[in-house]
């Protein structure tokens, strides 16, 4: 009779009910944080996080490039004309790409597909450009899609009574490809222009073309092998950053919970969100930051002792 007593003291009839009720006031209240936590371990995993890696566009920026500001080196005051070079970067940016745009409403135009390739769809629109007729017009003969691995995506279409080959992506390598450059600019000319638009970090991208002979080869092992190409110029693209994300990562380092920005941009406009968002000091300097390819190099060891220290992979 004790025992029994014990236990009906120690478990009131009403504990089930008080349970029940107190975690349906708790999800109520994460509800309005826009948190529902369907599976208990999820929540025991997310206690015991001590590194976040994080990718950059989309997570911690807005997602919605535009572009900022073009450099076709021979395009005159970077006004799409009817003009030869000016038909050349219009149908580089319209069939040259895997994005389109909804038109359905032309108040609020959305991109599909890739968001950098969109910003380029829209800036031709805003432009009074149809991508869409160059793309009618346009056959595709081959195309390499993007990889992180090539940081550039080529196409050949023919166009009219010839083939033309062309190349979007990481300007660096965009350019090495380059035998020749529109408006005679010098290496040293581009590069600056690429560090100013990266400390402000945007996104960058290189565009480069070929008219291609009936013996010339393009593509070989996924890589282009064309060996006459022309270097048109630079695009700067702007995607900020969310507006709650310095103070998400404010939070998570006071946790003592360490943050990693895993990106396929450069490292500077890796570093410069970095920056923006609070994560990289004036303490830090380049033994924080590395690239993909020095990462990979790198043995288990040597990566044991400089992980903990890095704060973005490019």
């Amino acid at each position: 009779m004790v025992a029994v007593t014990l236990i009906v003291v120690a478990v009131p009839e009403g504990l089930p009910m008080a349970v029940t009720l107190s975690l349906a006031y708790s999800m109520r209240r994460m509800l309005k944080t826009n948190n529902l936590v369907r599976k208990l371990h999820a929540c025991e995993t997310m206690g015991a996080t001590t590194v976040i890696c994080t990718d950059k566009t989309g997570t911690l920026t807005q997602n919605k490039m535009r572009v900022y500001q073009t450099n076709f080196y021979s395009l005159k005051d970077q006004m799409l004309a009817d003009d030869d070079i000016s038909m050349l970067i219009k149908e580089a940016l319209a069939v040259n790409s895997t994005a389109s745009l909804d038109m359905s409403d032309k108040d609020n135009i959305n991109v599909v597909g890739n968001p950098t390739e969109g910003a380029l769809l829209l800036w031709l629109n805003d432009n009074g450009v149809n991508y869409a007729t160059y793309r009618e017009h346009g056959e595709v003969v081959e195309q390499l899609p993007f990889s992180t691995e090539r940081k550039y995506m080529a196409t050949v279409v023919r166009s009219g009574q010839q083939k033309i080959l062309y190349i979007k992506g990481a300007p660096e390598i965009v350019y090495s490809l380059c035998k020749h450059t529109c408006g005679n600019i010098g290496q040293d000319a581009i590069h600056k222009q690429l560090v100013g638009y990266q400390s402000q970090a945007m996104r960058t991208l290189g565009f480069a073309y070929q008219i291609l002979k009936p013996d010339d080869k393009t593509f070989d092992c996924e890589r282009v092998i064309a060996d006459d190409m022309t270097f048109l110029g630079v695009v700067a693209i702007a995607d900020r950053v969310r507006e709650d994300v310095p103070a998400a990562v404010k939070e998570c380092l006071d946790a003592g919970i360490k943050i990693k920005i895993v990106t396929g941009d450069t490292p500077g406009t890796a570093k410069e969100i970095g920056k923006q968002i609070g994560l990289w000091t004036n303490e830090d300097n380049d033994c924080n930051m590395i690239t993909g390819p020095q990462f990979a190099a790198l043995s288990d060891n040597e990566i044991k002792e400089r992980i903990m220290d890095i704060k973005i992979i490019s």
